[in-house]
């Protein structure tokens, strides 16, 4: 049977914005495939802490210093700060001291088109979207195809309240997002095709936090989903998204993680979780240019054939039968028997 491994969450969130990691000693050189140390700075369009999407992020990048010698300075900025986003790409592009800049987070993607054009001959990754530039590096994920299957998983929850004893069988799904963006959107369309891939008398209720850093916000918005009659929640928002899984907790229903395993959070209730290997691709990446062998202008897509996105069960949680057939339709979106629908 198919298992997803859990993603490595960072062992120590900082409490500072900038935060350095060094893996050996030497002096930058703009050229990556010498023998000096490769210098990387991250400008990110978040915070850490939210045991998902930018520790994830984060973790893949600590794991280049740690594994790779890089030296890799990561700098934290508001979720919704647009001009701290850009004054700090900026700076690290001007500084002339970073081989490669990295960034990430769909909304951060207007701001870099409008920076890199600017320094032709820095070299860009950003995670989360599509190329920008033709120095810069993409790349993408098919968060749809992961949450085809939470999608599918949520529906046999409140399908089997004997299986899943905190559902109570009222054929109600949730899904809580940060905002309504298409990214978020696309989250969206997969997880119903999911649920109605198995049952599609099953409704799916969604709602917007309208803020990926409220976890306060995603607790009460999920709250408002289970009283009335969701079995299940799907998070998709962020560190808001902790109040949705601490909801789900309060509740007595389900509630599924998203971006990395969160599984452990609350073992009692989070049946599984939605993953997006943002660290791993990130690692990924940075080892290919370390080589020389990233390409500028060009985009990385990560789906479930090759293990870009996926599902971590809860052992605990779901049962194996569950698991097979979730298991069966991931193989089916693998072989080309199921398209999941995109809203990108």
């Amino acid at each position: 049977m198919h298992r997803k491994k859990p993603l490595l969450i960072a062992a120590a969130l900082a409490a500072t914005a900038a935060l350095t990691l060094s893996g050996c000693s030497g002096s930058s050189s703009s050229d990556p495939t010498s023998s000096s140390q490769l210098s990387i700075v991250a400008p990110l369009s978040g915070q850490l802490g939210d045991k998902s999407f930018m520790d994830s992020a984060n973790e893949g990048l600590m794991r280049a210093g740690e594994d790779l010698g890089a030296k890799v300075k990561v700098i934290e900025a508001g979720a919704d700060d647009a001009p701290a986003w850009e004054r700090n790409l900026t700076e690290a592009s001007a500084s002339g001291d970073n081989q490669l800049i990295v960034t990430g987070g769909t909304v951060v993607a207007s701001t870099l088109e409008k920076v890199a054009p600017q320094f032709p001959d820095q070299k860009y990754l950003i995670f989360d979207s599509p190329s920008v530039g033709d120095n810069v590096t993409g790349i993408s994920y098919a968060q749809n195809e992961g949450a085809f299957l939470v999608g599918a998983l949520a529906a046999q929850i409140t399908s089997n309240p004997t299986s899943f004893p905190r559902a109570t069988g009222s054929k109600k799904v949730g899904l809580v997002g940060g905002k309504d963006i298409p990214v978020i959107r696309d989250f969206i369309v997969g997880f119903t095709q999911g649920v109605h891939a198995v049952d599609p008398s099953i409704t799916v209720d969604v709602r917007f936090t309208n803020d990926f850093a409220s976890s306060q916000v995603g607790y009460d918005v999920a709250t408002s989903i289970y009283k009335d009659g969701a079995d299940v929640v799907y998070q998709v928002a962020g560190a808001a998204g902790l109040g949705v899984l601490q909801a789900g907790a309060d509740s007595g229903r389900y509630a599924i993680g998203t971006d990395s395993n969160q599984n452990d959070l609350h073992p009692d209730s989070t049946p599984a979780s939605a993953l997006k290997n943002v660290g791993n691709t990130i690692y990924d990446a940075i080892k290919s240019f370390q080589a020389g062998t990233l390409e500028p202008g060009t985009t990385i897509v990560g789906n479930i054939a090759n293990d870009g996105v996926g599902i971590a069960f809860n052992d605990a949680l779901v049962p194996s039968d569950i698991q097979k057939k979730v298991d069966d339709l991931r193989q089916q979106v693998v072989d080309g028997q199921i398209k999941v629908d995109t809203a990108l």
